[in-house]
């Protein structure tokens, strides 16, 4: 395998590869292999069945091709919903995969699905769990004026990222994780993302695995688009320490 790993960039629920684009093309300016993915299902213009008939298992499918197609070593970046599915190709592919970095990520645990963990209570996780049911097993993407809390988005931002959501596979958050080997023997990056509560930063530190790496960006949950320098620094570095057997 090469030495300098290809970064792979998975975006997280709702979203493609555009949302990725930005950073992308700035690592790529500064010499990395980088591919963004769409993972199936988020195409644009895809009708609501084919969506609904997506599982979790599709997407930890796709990205594990992807990894294993290519002769090089692999960084895999996951967001929110997507680092689901990343861990779960580390998982399964082994030790092309030489390092990870999640982005305000759902990490999973055997036998349990995102919205397992999702929330504040029982009664949160269920509601969701029917509106997906009730969306015909589609997870609808937030409104437009959902976005005002996310204030260190600029309008534009909050536009763009409304602009191009798409419907989301309802399975793909309700199907349970399958994995060999618990993920806090993976070699991982977590990045906290809070804009402002550092004491949300120190007890999620404290809870992560002692071998983890965690991170701080003062970000909302979109830290792609309301951070983008810090983002594309972070990977460059994470990348670069991964590749020389850092993990």
């Amino acid at each position: 395998m090469n030495s300098q790993p290809t970064v792979i960039l998975v975006p997280g629920a709702w979203s493609g590869a555009w949302v990725w684009e930005r950073t992308a093309n700035e690592l790529r300016s500064r010499g990395l292999r980088v591919e963004a993915v769409t993972l199936r299902g988020l195409e644009a213009d895809q009708l609501p069945t084919d969506i609904a008939a997506v599982h979790l298992e599709d997407h930890v499918e796709q990205v594990s091709a992807l990894v294993t197609r290519s002769t090089d070593s692999v960084v895999l970046v996951g967001h929110s919903y997507s680092s689901m599915v990343t861990a779960q190709v580390a998982d399964r592919v082994g030790r092309q995969v030489v390092g990870l970095i999640h982005f305000g990520g759902f990490v999973p645990t055997d036998g349990r699905s995102l919205l397992d963990d999702w929330g504040d209570s029982p009664s949160a996780r269920d509601r969701e769990r029917q509106e997906i049911v009730d969306a015909g097993n589609l997870w609808l993407p937030p409104e437009r004026h959902m976005l005002e809390h996310e204030r260190d988005l600029t309008e534009a931002d909050r536009n763009f990222l409304a602009e191009h959501f798409t419907l989301h596979p309802g399975h793909t958050v309700t199907d349970p994780a399958h994995l060999n080997t618990d993920t806090s023997s993976q070699p991982t990056t977590y990045v906290i993302l809070s804009p402002d509560d550092i004491s949300t930063v120190s007890r999620a530190s404290e809870a992560a695995p002692s071998g983890w790496r965690i991170e701080h960006l003062a970000s909302g949950h979109w830290p792609m688009l309301s951070q983008p320098h810090e983002v594309v620094d972070l990977i460059a570095r994470e990348a670069v320490r991964y590749s020389e057997g850092q993990g």
